[in-house]
This record gives structure tokens, sequence and C-alpha cells, in this order.
């Protein structure tokens, strides 16, 4: 490709023939450079997305250890109120 536009560059005429190559390759360097952007765009979004997602990762992480810990002393709570509530009546049985 690169020979022939130097071949063309050194010509006072450019046939039509050539004149159409160019015209396609110029429509072919378009096509790629919007294929380009949209592809930068598109992991532009991605890379959002992602960021986006570990946040939501961590928030979520970080409410799963509040929860644990919340239900951590429920239980202990009621671990104690049973074995309360076991030696009451055991004191009612004797």
């Amino acid at each position: 490709m690169k020979e022939r536009i130097e071949r063309l560059k050194k010509l006072t005429y450019i046939p039509q023939n050539e004149i159409a190559w160019l015209i396609e390759q110029a429509e072919l360097c378009v096509k790629q450079q919007e294929i380009i952007e949209e592809n930068k765009r598109q992991q532009e979004v991605t890379v959002h997305q992602f960021r986006q997602a570990q946040k939501d990762i961590q928030h979520l992480s970080g409410d799963r250890k509040r929860y644990k810990q919340a239900l951590e002393k429920i239980i202990t709570n009621l671990n104690f109120a049973i074995t309360v509530a076991q030696n009451e009546l055991e004191g009612d049985v004797k």
C-alpha cells in the first residue's frame, strides 16, 4: 500500500481507477476510525462499570460485616436469655 501511495505521489495525472482506490482507502480509514472511537467509548463505559462494581462490593462487604456482628450479638443475647430461662425453670422444678 505504501509503495502504491508513493507511486501515485509521483504522478502528474492520476487515472480514474487509482482515484477510486484512493477514495475506497479513505472510506476504509474513516470506518476504522469510527470503530476505534466506538471501542474506546465502550472501554470507558466498561471501566466505569467495573469501578462502580468495585465500590458496590466494598459497600456490601461493609454491610455484611455489620450484619454479621449484629447477628452475633442477637445470638449471644438469645443464648443468655435461654440460659436464664433454663435456670428459672430448674429453680421452679426443685
